[in-house]
């Protein structure tokens, strides 16, 4: 492996986070590692700094959050979002389905290109569906849907959506059949910085102004960024006080209407934080001629976006007892690469190598922050190593087992219907066999 730069763990970063007041040691006694652990808390907190600065600038009557369900996809992470009254973006009706039995009720649909009868069964409810093509447009408008909305592809992309090329031709569809579109989303891409959001505003309304001046709402979809190496929480996060405020200016410049409702869909900046995937540390740090790894119960298939995208999670390091163990002080680092379960030659879990503390050894614990988005929802049972459980800490720090990992014969992703409180402080010593099984929640739970 290259020797990269590495992420440091340094002194005081646990501490930083809302895992470092949770009872890790306890968690891993009841259902073992590899194991995401979400936070409640600080999904209302990032919730909240969103609305607070639409609320700074006289838009908070305005400005409607649909959270995507598919980065995250556990309704039991997502459930204080619906208590918010943030509503939720979907793309498959199962994902529909399956929030309709968890309490969900306020949903657009973006479901990129579909079959008729696709669109049918969304015609039948109650939701705007942004379309990504003229034909299905056309469909649509032929089947008598109650609503139109359109997804808008400002890039140009092979991503669904009408380009810019046709909004002209979407406008005379429309027309023909005497009809306004309800709403249209404009896709710009993401990872954007907060200039980049902004510099896509006036494109918006110019689409507006000229094509769809009698939608009910605009859509700017997602995109927003989130700086995974930061540790400091505001620096993570995107700006909304700032582009908040270049919205507001730039919508009275151009005389948007106030009836005009805003609808964003930010997902990292809202789900990355809540997660934290907590791997076990198998043996003591190995170096060799070739290589310096750490050896974990892990997979890359836990998070692949990280290595697909190569994203720089920061970490941790704990020992036996769940306490930190930093760089501070200690002479002896090495640069290792994150080695995962299976003999696959690439199942490296994070990209490149990290500063690792060289007293991390077997039955120590790695911690990979920001796993909130595009990890627990993307892996499945891989080369015989089952999906990881999901754990939720709620507002009062107590923990709950949302998701069962998988065992030998049964290797999908297996959300449960009701969470299931986990035992707390009880620290008996569990042995290696009862972490690589799930430890005593398979004795506490029967659900199949």
């Amino acid at each position: 492996m290259p020797n990269t730069p590495g992420i440091d763990a340094a002194e005081s970063n646990l501490a930083k986070t809302w895992i470092g007041s949770v009872d890790l040691r306890s968690i891993a006694e009841s259902v073992g590692t590899p194991v995401f652990i979400y936070s409640a808390e600080q999904l209302i907190r990032n919730v909240g700094r969103i609305r607070e600065a639409a609320i700074a600038v006289g838009l908070g009557d305005r400005v409607r959050l649909y959270v995507p369900f598919f980065p995250n996809s556990n309704p039991h992470v997502l459930q204080p979002l619906r208590d918010m009254g943030v509503g939720l973006l979907l793309q498959l009706p199962s994902e529909y389905k399956v929030l309709s039995r968890f309490g969900f009720n306020d949903f657009i649909v973006s479901p990129g290109h579909v079959s008729n009868e696709e669109i049918g069964f969304w015609s039948r409810l109650p939701y705007p569906v942004f379309l990504s093509s003229l034909d299905e447009v056309a469909f649509a408008l032929q089947a008598g849907a109650p609503s139109i909305s359109a997804r808008i592809d400002s890039l140009d992309s092979g991503k669904p959506g009408i380009k810019y090329g046709e909004l002209a031709s979407l406008a005379k569809l429309l027309g023909k059949y005497d009809r306004n579109l309800e709403s249209f989303e404009v896709y710009c891409g993401s990872g954007n910085s907060r200039d980049e959001m902004i510099a896509v505003i006036e494109r918006l309304f110019a689409i507006f102004n000229e094509y769809f001046p009698h939608v009910r709402s605009v859509d700017f979809a997602g995109g927003h960024g989130f700086v995974y190496e930061e540790w400091d929480e505001a620096g993570k996060h995107f700006d909304w006080g700032g582009y908040f405020e270049a919205l507001r200016g730039i919508m009275d410049r151009m005389s948007i209407p106030e009836r005009v409702k805003l609808m964003f869909e930010p997902a990292r900046d809202v789900l990355a934080d809540v997660g934290v995937l907590m791997l076990g540390v198998k043996r003591d740090l190995l170096t060799n001629p070739v290589y310096s790894l750490v050896v974990t119960d892990g997979s890359r298939m836990l998070m692949p976006s990280a290595q697909l995208r190569d994203r720089r999670h920061n970490v941790a390091f704990l020992d036996s007892s769940m306490s930190e163990i930093t760089l501070e002080g200690q002479d002896d680092q090495v640069y290792a690469a994150v080695r995962g379960r299976s003999i696959l030659r690439n199942d490296y879990i994070l990209p490149g190598e990290y500063r690792v503390p060289a007293s991390v050894a077997a039955n120590s614990y790695m911690l990979i922050f920001d796993t909130g988005v595009y990890c627990a929802t993307q892996h499945m049972e891989f080369l015989n190593i089952p999906p990881a459980a999901e754990v939720l800490v709620d507002q009062r720090g107590t923990a709950h087992l949302i998701t069962r990992r998988g065992d030998e014969l049964d290797k999908w992703r297996y959300l449960l219907h009701e969470k299931q409180e986990l035992p707390q402080e009880s620290h008996q010593a569990i042995s290696w066999s009862a972490r690589e099984s799930g430890g005593a929640i398979a004795d506490l739970l029967d659900e199949r």
